[in-house]
């Protein structure tokens, strides 16, 4: 029962990377789509290769603080019932995803991904199974502050490059267009990094908790997987949340796009370099934000704005909810023997 448990659980972990990936894979691509600097096609391609070399050429921290930062490992016992639990929070993750992929929503798959975990886990041991120091500070804390750090950083990245721009000839576009190609690469690396170890970070405890490792590990097949299941997903995604990211929040033109890269990559790769798993939906938009408030507050489109932040709030605790019924519904169904 236990591999079986294992198996399910991981491929639900990879297929949760894959929807991470229509969804995140997206926003990456969105301001270069958007801007009408770069075909979605070639967009596609370079963001492919760049999710791909991420984490190898980043590290894995970000895995590591998935693993210890979400949910307290001490507190959890090896066996079939923990299994459950982790199970039960992938598929409300998975479930919110789908959802909110569905309705063009471009919320964050790192929030789906806690909320989903610490739901059912709160419901059978209480608090003590989550390291609040931690979780608070490297993960709840990152989440949200990386988003404001975004917003700023677009907005005075963008302010300084229209300060250098302002004389150039309108040739200096196409310049900008051919720009985009390294940001984008830049984007992606770290995109790839951040959130393929959400996934390695999860199996690796999956493994722990199903006794097939004695410590947190991470072999090379949890990483390829995981970081071919995130492309997988970005090569399937939808031109929905591209538009919301790319055309819905304000008006982009290359300079606006080339901004909101820079600014979004620069803190993805510092959020990479502490080892904090954030949320790049967040990120991009909260860029894509600053920038647009930088040229002109009035050209943002403020209905799209807000629906995008009462997505990212409502998104743990639904991610959670759903988690909760989806482990009370296996816990009946798989009673026999795993619980008294």
């Amino acid at each position: 029962m236990i591999d079986t448990l294992l198996a399910a659980a991981i491929i639900c972990m990879l297929f949760f990377s894959f929807t991470n990936g229509m969804k995140d894979g997206s926003n990456v691509m969105a301001t270069a789509v958007g801007s009408r600097s770069i075909s979605r096609g070639r967009a596609l391609a370079v963001v492919f290769l760049a999710e791909i070399a991420g984490p190898f050429l980043l590290g894995l921290p970000v895995a590591l603080t998935v693993a210890r930062g979400i949910l307290n490992i001490d507190r959890l016992v090896q066996g079939r019932a923990t299994l459950i639990m982790l199970l039960s929070g992938i598929v409300g993750a998975i479930s919110w995803n789908i959802f909110s992929w569905s309705f063009k929503l471009p919320t964050s798959s790192s929030f789906a991904l806690v909320g989903g975990l610490i739901g059912p886990c709160l419901v059978e041991y209480g608090g003590a199974v989550v390291p609040w120091r931690i979780f608070t500070f490297k993960v709840i804390g990152a989440m949200f502050l990386s988003p404001l750090v975004g917003m700023l950083a677009g907005y005075f990245i963008y302010k300084m490059m229209h300060r250098m721009l302002t004389q150039a000839p309108l040739r200096t576009n196409t310049t900008l267009k051919r720009i985009q190609y390294l940001s984008l690469v830049f984007l992606g690396v770290n995109h790839g990094s951040n959130d393929s170890q959400k996934a390695m970070g999860i199996i690796a405890l999956l493994l722990l908790v199903a006794g097939k490792t004695s410590s947190l590990q991470i072999p090379l097949w949890v990483m390829l997987a995981s970081v071919f299941s995130l492309v997988a997903g970005i090569t399937m995604g939808g031109t929905g949340i591209i538009k919301t990211v790319g055309y819905g929040i304000t008006r982009l033109k290359p300079v606006h796009s080339l901004s909101s890269q820079v600014s979004a990559s620069s803190v993805l790769l510092l959020c990479n370099l502490v080892g904090a798993p954030v949320s790049t939906t967040q990120i991009i938009s909260s860029a894509v934000i600053g920038v647009g408030n930088a040229y002109r507050i009035n050209h943002l489109r403020w209905r799209t704005i807000n629906t995008i932040f009462m997505s990212w709030i409502i998104t743990i605790p639904m991610a959670g909810l759903l988690a909760i019924s989806t482990f009370f519904i296996l816990k009946n169904l798989l009673s026999g023997g795993i619980y008294p």
